[in-house]
């Protein structure tokens, strides 16, 4: 049943008396690394508020990026074609406009640029940019036990991912088109907190039209790897199967999302990055902040179902994320969520400085996203 889990860095200087082609070639270099260097990176900012750079060329200086010719040199060469996007399209984020749902606006949520909800309930229409990497007849609905962000009640460590618990030799499938970034044992490699955390592992790196970032998923603990470094990969295609590899506790798929940086600490919640998996369910996300925009931790949340008969005994417990670094991060701005909620209506009961509470509504395919400003 559970886990835990994602990180991997060069050096140089000339010599004095360099020959001349080799200072044109540091020259070179330099203009192409230059986009690293951002001036984000010095701002303050409140924990938890961080943005991402606003390019791809921010996190990876070569991203996306042509050689430009240099003087007496020709014409420049284009980079190999594995740091080209896939060339299917892929679907927007978001519905492009605002509807009423039961009294709440349906917010515009422009694929990671500004606020997904700027009232205290926002109903978003999502076109969700991934499919679950798990198919029935195999469980593809997430282990509610060990959600992201959460400690399994104190036993383990803060989950970065979720986890599909399956049968050993279940499919795992791609969950969007991409390229594999990595793909083997991580024995050799520390991809997450040490070694061999994840056994046998495969990283996609993708380009979604709506971020000017790279989004990487990772497949851990399995027992087979289908897929090469390097190798183009489609939406549904098959990359390898369950199994018990790295740290796991029982036969399970260990599934991240990484944002920006194919980093342990760069992960999201993956359950607000594919569409609900049950019939007439829905998503719940939200963040709890201070008058001044901080994002706060609240440990005792208990949501309750009031449209389901003998409703007290479907309460869910939980917590925002448990790990302050993951929380109120783009695009999402979230420190909690939840996938495959039955529709209807609900009551989320927390104590800040009293009992409070707040009713809302899930509907079907939907998100409902709470934005709680507490003084």
């Amino acid at each position: 049943m559970g886990t835990s889990e994602g990180k991997p860095e060069a050096k140089g200087r000339p010599r004095d008396g360099i020959r001349l082609r080799n200072w044109i070639g540091w020259l070179l270099i330099g203009s192409i690394l230059g986009g690293c260097f951002s001036t984000d990176y010095l701002s303050s900012k409140p924990r938890g508020s961080s943005d991402l750079p606003t390019s791809d060329a921010a996190l990876d200086p070569l991203q996306h990026r042509d050689f430009t010719p240099s003087p007496g040199r020709g014409k420049g060469t284009p980079l190999p074609s594995r740091t080209s996007a896939p060339t299917r399209p892929l679907p927007p984020t978001i519905l492009p406009n605002y509807q009423e749902t039961k009294g709440h606006r349906t917010a515009l949520f422009p694929g990671g640029q500004g606020e997904p909800c700027r009232e205290t309930i926002c109903v978003l229409e999502v076109r969700f940019p991934l499919q679950r990497p798990i198919r029935p007849p195999g469980v593809n609905t997430v282990d509610s036990t060990y959600r992201y962000g959460s400690t399994q009640n104190g036993e383990r460590e803060v989950h970065h991912g979720v986890e599909f618990v399956n049968r050993a030799g279940e499919p795992v499938y791609a969950a969007a088109d991409g390229w594999v970034e990595f793909a083997g044992e991580d024995d050799q490699v520390s991809l997450a907190t040490k070694r061999g955390f994840y056994g046998k592992v495969v990283i996609l790196k993708h380009w979604f039209s709506e971020y000017a970032y790279p989004v990487y998923t990772l497949y851990g603990h399995l027992l087979k790897v289908e897929v090469e470094n390097e190798q183009t990969v489609n939406l549904g295609q098959k990359i390898g199967e369950v199994g018990l590899g790295g740290v796991a506790a029982g036969t399970h798929l260990h599934f991240e999302i990484r944002v920006g940086q194919n980093e342990y600490g760069a992960t999201r919640n993956p359950e607000l990055w594919f569409p609900p998996a049950l019939p007439e369910s829905g998503i719940l996300a939200g963040r709890f902040l201070d008058l001044q925009g901080n994002c706060l931790e609240i440990p005792n949340l208990v949501l309750e179902p009031l449209d389901l008969p003998d409703a007290i005994h479907k309460r869910r417990y939980f917590a925002t994320y448990e790990d302050p670094r993951l929380s109120c991060l783009t695009p999402w701005g979230e420190n909690f969520g939840m996938n495959d909620l039955p529709a209807g209506r609900y009551r989320l009961s927390y104590i800040y400085t009293k009992p409070e509470e707040v009713e809302f509504e899930i509907s079907a395919g939907k998100v409902t996203y709470l934005n709680i400003r507490l003084p």
